[in-house]
């Protein structure tokens, strides 16, 4: 039986708070669980000090909080063919992956970039063949820690790779690392068309590390609480207890209170 202790929660509830800010409301809120998102203001992570980390670091000791890590999305394209744009995002991802480290973060989620077009097979398969490359080299900064590098499947936006979720399993199948898998977006899923939500987090199972956990209309990536859109929660949620899933849940709301209302319905549901 699951209770709220199992989940964590996403700094993406309180993106328009600073960092610190959010850090100190979830942390009062009584969450345990809490994945960074850097993106917006919470992007300042990493430019943190060693004094600031280490700070946070304590606070996690004290009240036995496990991190983990949402790498940025604007301006990093791991499925870049080798160049500068390329090699500053592998630059950051090790940033993301030495914070991850110093923390005992459980994973960093990572999105793989774009192309120059999604529904193109070449470039799709051009794609992966970088991502695979790139992810390659980050390897070795995980092999001496606990933390994973998570793949997470995205929202059907043009040029976006690893809308479709055969994608990434490639990558994994590619790379073959414990230390590499994917982290599983129902919401982004669902976008896709009726069905798939269920359908692909079949496909990712071998390689499932991590769940992202919002609602949405299949129209829209609203971040809404579990329950309030129309993604078939029953069977996703059936699935992944025959399968025992053991990995994190990730609620991804668009705020504080919709997490706990997804959190209480997931609990009932399971």
């Amino acid at each position: 039986m699951r209770d709220r202790s199992s989940f964590a929660i996403s700094s993406y509830a309180l993106i328009d708070l600073s960092l610190r800010e959010a850090m100190d409301q979830l942390t009062r809120d009584g969450w345990t669980s809490i994945e960074i998102m850097c993106e917006e203001g919470h992007t300042e992570l990493l430019e943190w000090s060693r004094a600031q980390f280490t700070e946070l670091k304590r606070i996690g000791s004290e009240k036995g909080i496990t991190w983990s890590i949402h790498a940025p999305i604007n301006g990093c394209n791991l499925a870049a063919d080798a160049g500068s744009g390329r090699d500053m995002t592998i630059e950051t991802m090790k940033r993301c992956l030495e914070i991850a480290s110093f923390l005992d973060s459980t994973h960093v989620v990572m999105h793989a970039g774009e192309v120059n077009d999604r529904l193109d097979v070449a470039e799709r398969a051009r794609g992966v063949e970088n991502v695979s490359q790139a992810v390659q080299l980050l390897v070795p900064e995980l092999i001496h820690g606990q933390t994973k590098l998570t793949l997470e499947n995205v929202p059907p936006y043009p040029k976006v790779l690893g809308w479709n979720v055969s994608d990434l399993t490639t990558v994994c199948r590619n790379i073959n690392s414990s230390h590499v898998g994917v982290v599983y977006d129902v919401g982004h899923a669902h976008l896709i068309r009726p069905g798939y939500a269920l359908e692909a987090l079949e496909e990712v199972l071998p390689y499932l590390l991590a769940l992202h956990l919002s609602d949405n209309y299949g129209e829209a990536d609203d971040h809404l609480a579990v329950g309030e859109g129309t993604i078939p929660f029953a069977p996703i949620l059936n699935l992944l207890k025959e399968s025992d899933f053991t990995g994190s849940w990730v609620v991804e709301t668009k705020e504080l209170a919709c997490a706990h209302l997804s959190v209480d319905r997931i609990i009932r549901q399971l």
